[in-house]
């Protein structure tokens, strides 16, 4: 069964200042580090990405120039994050596999990370990595705490997430379009679908401001 991976590369980045996901670090736009992993992982078949539609056109040429051979169908995200995931599950064409879906900006996805992940996916149906948070965290309003929030079983999540084909394509699909999910984990939990959760990877970060930029200089010296 083939398995395919969606990279959402469609933000516009306001709080970088910028579309972050073609910033040029190390003069490679973000998005092809991402890009590069499942392009490179042997258990990945085909790869739909997701951009702004004004981009599809230049990204097309790029993939064309670089010889990218996985790289299937390139497609224009949409409004919210959802509605852009579901753009590249429409882009599928199969209901069989494995889908792992990866943000454009977390540069540094290891092997090992992809790999498992589409192998725990086979039995769980639907995966994620998450790190527990060891801080403690405080709800606030106009710099003003209301409360503390108990950290126990608290996890900051990351991307990939994996996912049985037919299992998402259908939670997406039946997901009430009028909420907003910052994960795709979070439309199967409205569903009442188990989702499992791993120990993930403090170094795939995501890069969301100009100073995260600095900490993978870090930890990619």
């Amino acid at each position: 069964m083939p398995n395919s991976a969606i990279i959402v590369a469609a933000g516009a980045g306001k709080r970088f200042g910028s579309a972050k996901q073609f910033y040029e670090w190390r003069k490679r736009p973000l998005f092809l580090y991402a890009l590069d992993a499942f392009e490179l992982n042997k258990s990945i078949d085909k790869i739909i990405l997701v951009v702004p539609q004004k981009s599809i056109r230049g990204i097309q040429a790029m993939m064309k120039n670089m010889n990218y051979k996985k790289v299937h169908s390139i497609v224009a995200g949409g409004k919210r994050r959802q509605d852009s995931v579901f753009n590249g599950l429409k882009a599928l064409q199969n209901r069989s596999g494995i889908v792992v879906i990866h943000d454009g900006v977390r540069p540094i996805v290891s092997q090992a990370m992809i790999t498992k992940g589409i192998k725990l996916c086979r039995t769980y149906r639907a995966v994620i990595f998450a790190l527990p948070i060891y801080d403690t965290v405080k709800k606030v309003n106009r710099g003003i705490v209301k409360g503390t929030i108990p950290r126990k079983n608290m996890y900051l999540v990351q991307t990939p997430q994996f996912f049985e084909s037919s299992l998402i394509q259908e939670a997406y699909k039946r997901a009430n379009r009028a909420v907003e999910y910052t994960d795709e984990a979070a439309i199967l939990e409205s569903l009442g679908i188990p989702v499992h959760c791993l120990c993930g990877d403090k170094d795939n970060i995501k890069i969301t401001k100009k100073g995260d930029l600095k900490i993978l200089d870090r930890i990619q010296p």
